[in-house]
């Protein structure tokens, strides 16, 4: 049996599915309200509810057909029409008209979706107004006429209940289609800003951040390393800046993997920066890294490349800002470069 988890991400995902949902709840809603009528004996509205009950298992076809837009026409219709006609039947008391709460909700909702079907479907404002000359409607005829039937308070209070938890039901739903279509953005935006999207590191912006909220005195405990790939110039200017791209992505994926206690990031170019407190990780993980980039065998369009690394690193000290201590392991890995390359610089 699917969780409310599941339904809720097919819901959101594909929009043929979403509606397919929502048929099988309207169908049954109205099954519902067929047997109450019947019971009740209100004869002249259940062939109201008869009509939209054949409706919504004609929207099945629309939905298979890919009519989405039609099939969703067809729900606002039956909304409008047993809001109104419910209303006018039994009065407020029943609350058929709670239903223009769900009715909008649903507009706003069908309107994001509407972005991934054929053709827009109605405006929410538009769909809004509806509602509210259908409530006006029911609520004006009830001032004026009174109900249509009269039942019992028992009855009514059960029923409205039933009404109000429907009506409760969808827009619970909803909100939590929208609280997690906002936190998944709110995701996807803090990604963006906060990883290189190439290598799937952190980024430089993640970094600065990440060693501003450490606390100053345990600092001192952490060293950083700048690490560069020696000449990679020549492996754009040889093989090509997508073999570029994908020499960075495997030297990214083999820092990460070897530096699993580390903070890897992407500092920009062929440039990446490691950080660690003493306690997680020493930095005599960096000659370990370095051997392996070294023994590295990357194909790429049947051409074997090998690169090597040069890595600078620093010890924090008590009177470093930021930008000194990477200014000062960014000195090391200058020197490595100018005594040879390929090596570690402590």
């Amino acid at each position: 049996m699917k969780s409310f988890k599941d339904i809720r991400n097919e819901f959101m995902g594909d929009p043929k599915v979403a509606s397919r949902y929502f048929n099988h709840f309207m169908v049954m809603a109205e099954i519902l309200f067929f047997l109450f009528f019947l019971i009740g004996k209100m004869y002249a509205i259940e062939w109201v509810v008869l009509f939209n009950f054949l409706l919504t298992c004609a929207g099945y076809v629309m939905i298979r057909k890919n009519k989405l837009r039609e099939w969703i026409l067809s729900v606002y219709f039956i909304i409008l029409d047993i809001m109104t006609a419910g209303t006018m039947a039994v009065g407020l008391g029943y609350g058929f008209h709670l239903f223009t709460i769900s009715m909008i909700s649903s507009a706003y909702y069908i309107r994001y979706l509407g972005q991934k079907m054929s053709g827009a479907p109605m405006k929410p404002l538009v769909v809004s107004f509806l509602a509210l000359i259908s409530y006006f409607t029911g609520y004006i005829f009830i001032k004026v006429h009174g109900p249509i039937y009269a039942l019992n308070t028992a009855i009514e209070t059960s029923f409205f209940v039933v009404n109000s938890l429907i009506v409760i039901g969808i827009l619970t739903f909803y909100m939590s289609i929208f609280l997690k279509m906002i936190n998944d953005t709110e995701a996807k935006l803090e990604k963006m800003a906060l990883v290189d999207k190439l290598t799937g590191l952190y980024n430089r912006h993640y970094l600065l951040t990440y060693i501003n909220s450490i606390e100053k005195e345990k600092l001192d405990n952490y060293w950083i390393a700048i690490l560069d790939i020696d000449n990679f110039k020549k492996v754009n200017d040889v093989y090509g800046h997508n073999c570029g791209d994908y020499v960075l992505k495997n030297i990214a994926k083999t820092a990460k993997k070897t530096c699993s206690d580390c903070t890897v990031c992407r500092w920009g170019g062929e440039e990446f920066i490691i950080l660690a407190s003493e306690e997680t990780c020493g930095s005599d993980i960096l000659e370990r890294l370095r051997e392996k980039i070294a023994g590295l065998q990357l194909e790429f369009e049947e051409q074997t490349i090998s690169v090597t690394v040069t890595i600078g690193t620093e010890k924090h000290a008590e009177n470093y800002t930021t930008e000194e201590w990477i200014s000062y392991a960014d000195q090391k890995l200058y020197a490595g470069k100018h005594n040879g390359k390929n090596q570690v610089v402590y």
